[in-house]
C-alpha cells in the first residue's frame, strides 16, 4: 500500500531530522558561529555534498528549524482564540491551551533550552514575542473590554515578560514540574494581574 511519500521524500526527513539533531547537540557544546559544516556532517555521518543539497549554511540550516518552531507554536495560539479565554468566567477557561503551550515547549526542550532559555537567541526570542503579541492581543483587548483600550496592551507586555521569565526558569531547572502544573500555575499569576482589572 503506497503511504504517499516517496523513497526520497523518506530520505529527505531522515537526513533533515539528523541535521536538525545534531545541530541542536552542536549548540550545546559550542556558540552556532563555531560550528562548521564538516563537523556537523561528520556527527551525522553524511557528506558534505548532501548538506549543501538541502542548506546553503549552517545559519540556513537553523533558520528553517526556526520557523518549524515557530509555525509550531502558532498552531498551540491557536487553541488560546478557539477558548475565547474570559477573565470574568467561572471557573476560568485558559488551561487548555496554556497547556498545550508548555507540552509544546517539553517535546522541544533541547531547543527551546538554546533559543528561549538563559542568554538564548534574543532574535528568535523577539521574534516569538511577537508572534504572541499579535495573536494574542485581540484576546485580552476583548477580555479587558470594560477597560481603556491601552491597557490590554500594557497588560500582554507584562504577561508575555513574565511568562518568559517562568520559561526560562523552567529551563534552568529541568522541566521538573509536569506541562500542566506549569500552565495552571501561570494561568494564576495571569489572573492575579488581571484580577486588579475586574470590576
Amino acid at each position: 500500500m503506497s503511504t504517499g511519500f516517496s523513497s526520497k521524500d523518506r530520505r529527505t526527513r531522515r537526513t533533515r531530522k539528523l541535521l536538525y539533531d545534531g545541530l541542536i547537540t552542536l549548540m550545546q557544546q559550542k556558540p552556532l558561529q563555531q560550528i562548521s559544516v564538516q563537523e556537523l556532517t561528520q556527527l551525522c555521518d553524511l557528506n558534505r555534498s548532501t548538506f549543501y543539497l538541502h542548506y546553503s549554511s549552517i545559519q540556513h540550516l537553523l533558520s528553517e528549524m526556526e520557523q518549524e518552531m515557530l509555525a509550531g507554536l502558532e498552531q498551540v495560539l491557536d487553541q488560546f482564540e478557539e477558548e475565547k479565554i474570559n477573565l470574568y468566567a467561572t471557573p476560568f477557561v485558559g488551561d487548555g491551551a496554556m497547556t498545550q503551550a508548555f507540552e509544546f515547549l517539553s517535546q522541544n526542550r533541547e531547543f527551546c533550552s538554546i533559543l528561549l532559555g538563559h542568554g538564548g537567541d534574543e532574535q528568535f526570542i523577539c521574534k516569538v514575542m511577537e508572534l504572541v503579541r499579535d495573536r494574542c492581543l485581540g484576546i485580552w483587548t476583548n477580555a479587558l473590554q470594560h477597560q481603556p483600550q491601552y491597557l490590554a496592551s500594557y497588560f500582554l507586555t507584562f504577561v508575555l515578560s513574565g511568562c518568559l521569565a517562568v520559561v526560562e526558569q523552567w529551563l534552568k531547572t529541568g522541566m521538573k514540574e509536569p506541562p500542566e502544573q506549569v500552565a495552571q500555575m501561570v494561568n494564576r499569576f495571569i489572573l492575579t494581574g488581571a484580577s486588579s482589572f475586574i470590576q
